[in-house]
């Protein structure tokens, strides 16, 4: 929870140069906490190597490491929904990639999570889903570094799309009033 409060100060405090350090005072400011707790997980979270402490003068600071950065977006990850809208407009999103196998591990969390969002697996490496999603695809896609490999495709029509549109209704994600709303 620290690390994500840190991550919180940090994108909010403005100096481009160091986006991932804050001073310990302006955290406590910012957050009133049990300070012994706090210094227990600060502890905790340095020996994971995911904070560097430092002191410049007289102020304390903690700085996220390139592997804090890395488990924060973790973490935001977790937590990304698609937001549904009334009605449906009535347009399909299609994601296709062709990742390569040195980057299996990025391919195997952009499956996992296309499906926890909601896609239907089509094929192998083929998704679709009937809502706007294209930031959250990015966003996932820029994390993993394999953005070039992934292709975003907004379609009208495809056969077989009604058996789809039954699947999607089955699974909760489509409703009766939203295809009727999209008429």
């Amino acid at each position: 929870m620290y690390l994500a409060d840190l991550s919180v100060v940090m994108f909010h405090i403005g100096d481009k140069g160091r986006v991932y350090r804050k001073s310990i005072k302006d955290y406590w400011k910012w957050r009133d906490f049990d300070r012994i707790r706090f210094s227990q997980e600060v502890y905790k979270l340095k020996r994971r190597k995911l904070i560097n402490v430092y002191k410049d003068g007289k102020d304390k600071y903690l700085e996220l490491t390139p592997k804090g950065i890395e488990r924060l977006k973790g973490y935001q990850i977790e937590g990304m929904v698609v937001k549904i809208p009334e009605t449906w407009d009535r347009k399909w999103r299609i994601v296709i990639f062709d990742i390569p196998d040195d980057k299996k591990t990025a391919r195997d969390i952009l499956r996992d999570k296309l499906k926890q969002i909601g896609f239907i697996q089509l094929q192998e490496s083929v998704f679709i889903y009937p809502f706007e999603c294209k930031n959250e695809i990015d966003y996932l896609t820029e994390i993993y570094h394999i953005k070039p490999y992934v292709k975003y495709i907004v379609a009208d029509f495809f056969d077989g799309d009604d058996l789809l549109i039954e699947k999607f209704l089955d699974e909760g994600i489509l409703s009766e009033k939203m295809i009727k709303g999209s008429h």
